[in-house]
């Protein structure tokens, strides 16, 4: 805090100037949500103490320490990447082995059951994760309601106040200023969402068997393409 001069919300990016120096040093954090951006520089902007003309000039880059989060690999093979590359390097020798043996045709249906297998697995992924989240936020989450603020890149834009008296937006589509009642989670009070209902719910559940049955034809072709070369389906 004591490095900080200013933080200003710029869309999906926080930019976080320092105090000091003949340039404005400036850290920008991209790629976040334009709700956690503003939620994040109204929290900052409260803790920064008010400038004082008679102190003494801080440098804010001097208070600056960089450095690597402990415990983590930034090179290339961090993370899943390994397990990423191992997995394309098999795949690629299933795809020529299956070639070899059965073809173009077999090949082509590998490719399809491949790509359908993913879409209907990540679609499934997707609508379970947003169930989840939505099942633990009207487990554990708090209704307000939420006024109508402003239009943002065709966006609604609502403001809710928290139980403990802090303001937050949430964005939503749709045309309408009526107010609205969000959830939010009180361990994450900037993260919400508009209440979501028991039928909603079975109406995504239902939604997910769509990718359920592109997932299964996808493992279909994929295993007719695998056996069939070697006398299978």
């Amino acid at each position: 805090m004591e490095a900080i001069a200013e933080v200003r919300a710029d869309g999906r990016a926080v930019a976080i100037e320092l105090l000091g120096g003949g340039q404005p040093v400036v850290y920008r954090v991209e790629g976040v949500s334009e709700a956690g951006a503003a939620a994040f520089g109204q929290a900052v902007g409260r803790l920064l103490p008010p400038p004082d003309g008679d102190a003494e000039p801080v440098d804010g880059l001097s208070l600056m320490d960089v450095r690597p989060l402990p415990g983590r690999s930034t090179g290339w093979f961090s993370g899943l990447r390994p397990v990423a590359a191992v997995g394309a390097l098999l795949y690629a020798g299933l795809v020529a082995a299956v070639g070899t043996a059965g073809g173009g045709e077999q090949v082509a249906a590998l490719l399809g059951g491949s790509v359908a297998l993913y879409a209907g697995c990540f679609m499934i992924y997707a609508g379970t994760r947003t169930n989840v989240e939505d099942w633990r936020l009207n487990r554990r989450g708090i209704t307000v309601m939420a006024q109508f603020s402003h239009y943002t890149n065709k966006r609604r834009v609502y403001s809710y106040t928290t139980a403990t008296g802090e303001s937050y937006t949430y964005q939503t589509t749709g045309s309408g200023t009526d107010p609205i009642e969000v959830t939010y989670d009180p361990a994450r009070p900037g993260y919400a969402r508009a209440r979501v209902s028991v039928l909603d719910t079975l109406v995504m559940v239902l939604i997910l068997a769509i990718p359920g049955f592109v997932a299964a034809i996808g493992v279909f072709l994929v295993g007719q393409a695998v056996a069939a070369p070697w006398g299978g389906w």
